[in-house]
């Protein structure tokens, strides 16, 4: 019975399921955990958040965000080559736009509850390092790397999908989610 009620709590709420879909993660792995290639996958993060993000910001929907990153992959991944060779790392880049699984993660302002999301997925090398990631639409993390970040009614969430991400009192429905979908994908 205890099992049935948590399930049946934290099962996605119609807000909770769009997040997962009107959302573009950025998630970029790094050639090893040395601290040089960490240093090296922050520069990156910042050059492509600057170079890239604002680009995104006007885009009115996830899915002309999405045709715009898929347009723009090779030139992105050419980018992101100039940049590392710019900052003396040796190794190839791979950039794809693909769908990977995400564990609840807490942001300053937001959360985003653990589900599968589309993903500007960024592998320096091997990518055998430490990872980073954020959203890069709605470009929640554009501050990061600049001073364009957009205000929160502008990022391009509903009202009911900015009160799920911020509000606190979801965490813990969120955390309940992430056991039970881990439970189930390593049985299922």
């Amino acid at each position: 019975m205890l099992f049935a009620t948590l399930m049946i709590a934290a099962l996605p709420t119609d807000a909770e399921g769009e997040i997962y879909s009107d959302t573009i993660r950025l998630h970029i792995l790094a050639e090893s955990d040395s601290e040089d290639d960490q240093k090296i996958k922050l520069a990156l993060r910042d050059r492509l958040l600057s170079e890239y993000g604002s680009e995104l910001s006007g885009e009115e929907s996830t899915h002309s965000a999405e045709e715009k990153i898929l347009g723009l992959l090779p030139e992105i991944e050419e980018f992101c080559a100039r940049e590392l060779r710019a900052l003396g790392a040796s190794g190839e880049v791979k950039v794809t736009l693909t769908t990977e699984w995400y564990d609840t993660r807490e942001y300053e302002d937001f959360t985003l509850p653990c589900g599968y999301y589309r993903s500007l997925r960024v592998i320096i090398g091997k990518g055998e390092g430490k990872n980073w990631w954020c959203v890069m639409y709605p470009p929640l993390c554009l501050d990061i790397a600049t001073e364009d970040a957009p205000s929160d009614d502008a990022v391009g969430y509903t009202d009911g999908e900015i009160k799920l991400i911020s509000d606190r009192g979801y965490n813990v429905k969120f955390k309940i989610l992430e056991t039970i979908s881990r439970s189930f994908r390593k049985f299922g």
